[in-house]
Parts: structure tokens; C-alpha cells; sequence
């Protein structure tokens, strides 16, 4: 694995970005990669204007050694029923659409929303009227319009800044999420203490074949982006479970291919068997 370094920071390559070690203590922490486009520039200020007055989750103090971060990928409407067997302190961080379909209310609840999509089309991912809405976490850049439209207190993180980009501010943690709820959450992850990691349906996996889509091992499909997006995923797990001081079990529990830096599983006794044994997964 090559590393750069750039003033007190590590990077790797994934994706074609360079991902930051997020677990190095530092003075300097930069997002090196651009991750915008400078059109953009104007939506992400009042994004991040109209989200100041919200409080900051790293001022919370919050810890957990057990997390499951929940996407709303292939197998999600029956998979995700198993969260209602696990143990009571494992802590369940729900991304992208899986708040609108959560089947649990009133068996298991999702300890926070995590959200950073900076564009309108965020407002897409807010449950009904009467839907149920957990206790939200934000960057700071999400799309104003839905923060502003969540029935649940929202906390906001601040994302790394990066060199092109982003005024600079003083504080606790940043997390390098490079626009991407998973790495979002995996950087929170880690900031909560976690111990055990398991992904769950965090894919973009299909059935049918598309137009430019690509076929996976498995028979499903899926579109470059998003293995593309994998890569970087993969890069933040590697400085996750590369830690000098601690070590950091992940496990998969998706369909989009096996990641280097987690172990892949494929059932729902190994599943549960990774938080209520301890047990790790035989392949």
C-alpha cells in the first residue's frame, strides 16, 4: 500500500482520490482531493451558513463499540429485519433511503440519521409527514432544505477542509466523508469508539441489466460510479483497521463484492453471531 504524506498527514489512493488517515492525531488535517465543482460553491455556503446555528455532535461526547451502518441497498427490506435480534448496545447509524423504509419503529431504533448530500434533491430521503425521524447528524453542507424540514433535533459535523475549497474552522474532530454517507458514518464510527464495524446493504446493487452498468461476481449489476465510490469506502477502512493501537473488527454484510479491508458475510447467523458472540465470520 503506498502512502503519501502531505505536512502531518497520510493519504492512500482509492477511487482515484487520495483518502486521508483520518485515525493520525494532527495539527493540519486537509482533504488534498477536490471534491467540488466550483459552481457548486455558492449552494455549499448557505449550507453551511443556515446549518451553523445547529449544535455540534463532536461537543456530545458520545461512545459506542458497536455499530452497524444501514444503506438501503439490495436484500435491505428483509435484511435489515435481523437489527431487532442484535444486542441492545449496538448502536445503528441509517443512511441514504433506509430511514424512509425503516420497518422497526417500536422494536429497534436508529440511534441517528446520517446525511451529507449538499443538493435539493436531499429532501428525496425525508420520511413522510408522520414518518418516524431519529435524531439526525449532518455535515454542515447538507442542502439547507432538508434540515430545515427534519422533525428531530439535527447535530452537524464539520467534513475536513480541503485545499481548494472551505473556510477553515477550530475544532474537536473533522470527518473526511469525500460526499459519501458511508464514509461519513464510518468516520463517525470511529469517533464513537467502535470496535466491531459491520456494513449492511451498503450498496448500489441491481438485478437486471441497465445501460452502462457492470456486472459483479455475484450475478448483480451495478454502475461504475458507485464501484468507483467502494474504492473509497475500502481506503477508509484500511486506516480504520490499520490503527497502531487498537484493533478494529469490520465485517460486510452487503452485495456489491468483497472489500480488502473488511471481512465479507453472507448470512444472517454470522451476522448476529459478529456482535451477540463475538464470533468473526469463517471466510
Amino acid at each position: 500500500m503506498k502512502i503519501k504524506k502531505h505536512f502531518t498527514n497520510e493519504y492512500i489512493l482509492g477511487g482515484g482520490i487520495w483518502v486521508r488517515n483520518f485515525t493520525k492525531d494532527n495539527n493540519t488535517p486537509i482533504t488534498v482531493s477536490h471534491l467540488y465543482d466550483q459552481k457548486d460553491y455558492g449552494l455549499i455556503v448557505r449550507n453551511e451558513q443556515v446549518n451553523s446555528i445547529r449544535p455540534k455532535i463532536a461537543d456530545e461526547g458520545i461512545s459506542f463499540s458497536k455499530i452497524v451502518i444501514v444503506s438501503d441497498g439490495y436484500s435491505f427490506a428483509k435484511r435489515h429485519e435481523i437489527i431487532t435480534q442484535m444486542p441492545s448496545d449496538v448502536c445503528v447509524l441509517a443512511i441514504n433511503g433506509s430511514l424512509k423504509d425503516w420497518k422497526l419503529t417500536g422494536k429497534k431504533s436508529i440511534n441517528a440519521y446520517v446525511v451529507n448530500n449538499p443538493y435539493h434533491e436531499c429532501s428525496n430521503f425525508l420520511p413522510k409527514q408522520n414518518g418516524y425521524y431519529p435524531i439526525c447528524v449532518s455535515s454542515i453542507r447538507t442542502n439547507y432544505n432538508f434540515t430545515q424540514s427534519y422533525k428531530n433535533d439535527v447535530y452537524v459535523y464539520y467534513p475536513t477542509p480541503d485545499e481548494s475549497f472551505g473556510a477553515e474552522y477550530s475544532e474537536k474532530y473533522f470527518i473526511d466523508d469525500y460526499r459519501n454517507p458511508v464514509c461519513a458514518a464510518i468516520g463517525l464510527a470511529y469517533q464513537f469508539g467502535v470496535d466491531k464495524l459491520m456494513l449492511m446493504c451498503c450498496d448500489e446493487s441491481f438485478e437486471k441489466e441497465r445501460d452502462y452498468a457492470v456486472r459483479l461476481e455475484n450475478g448483480l449489476w451495478t454502475y461504475p460510479q458507485h464501484i468507483r465510490s467502494k474504492e473509497i469506502i475500502d481506503a477508509n477502512l484500511y486506516w480504520l483497521t490499520h490503527q497502531k493501537d487498537k484493533e478494529v473488527n469490520v465485517v460486510d454484510f452487503s452485495d456489491a463484492g468483497d472489500y480488502f479491508n473488511a471481512s465479507y458475510i453472507n448470512s444472517e447467523m454470522d451476522a448476529l453471531n459478529f456482535f451477540v458472540n463475538g464470533e468473526e465470520p469463517n471466510g
